[in-house]
């Protein structure tokens, strides 16, 4: 009997020692934090009017600010182009076009725009091929952006604009981003 109360106690003794053995006091788990390059803009104004109302308008040119025109985000530093798709067309039967040169594209770097970073390059002709307008800007979420149409007095006082029929002149502006 004294062996099987030896034999039983060890038993017991094993068990209560595994079970010790199993109850953990801590566990662990690997977390992963999962990056993915993300980058959109958006125009927030669908219509950019330079209106020529007076003859100081022609005179000194016009400028339209825009603020916060664009929304950016971007996980890294990134690069905005501008392009316009053609030539300004007039409306209806007004068959002339105006160059899309005589528009120039700016982003301030006063205000909100302090703080993008980079290089801003004033675009003073806008082409139908890419003009950059910044670069190396600084990474950002739904950044809003201010941008400065111009058409300026050098153009505002040639044949460019002066001796054109009286009409809203139009094109298609296309900005994109890229990292």
């Amino acid at each position: 009997m004294k062996k099987f109360n030896l034999i039983v106690a060890v038993l017991l003794l094993m068990v209560v020692s595994a079970k010790a053995q199993n109850d953990q006091t801590t566990g662990s788990t690997n977390v992963n934090v999962e990056l993915n390059d993300v980058m959109s803009i958006a125009v927030n104004n669908a219509n950019v009017f330079l209106r020529f109302v007076n003859s100081s308008d022609y005179l000194n040119g016009v400028i339209t600010p825009q603020p916060a025109h664009l929304t950016v985000t971007s996980n890294k530093a990134y690069t905005i182009n501008v392009k316009a798709t053609g030539n300004l067309s007039g409306t209806g039967v007004n068959n002339e076009v105006l160059d899309a040169g005589v528009v120039a594209v700016s982003i301030p770097s006063t205000g909100d725009n302090a703080s993008l970073g980079g290089t801003l390059t004033p675009v003073s002709a806008l082409a139908v091929g890419d003009n950059t307008l910044i670069t190396d800007a600084t990474p950002v979420t739904a950044k809003d952006i201010d941008v400065i149409y111009t058409v300026p007095s050098s153009i505002s006082t040639t044949d460019k604009i002066l001796g054109k029929t009286a009409d809203t002149y139009t094109t298609v502006v296309t900005y994109t981003i890229s990292q």
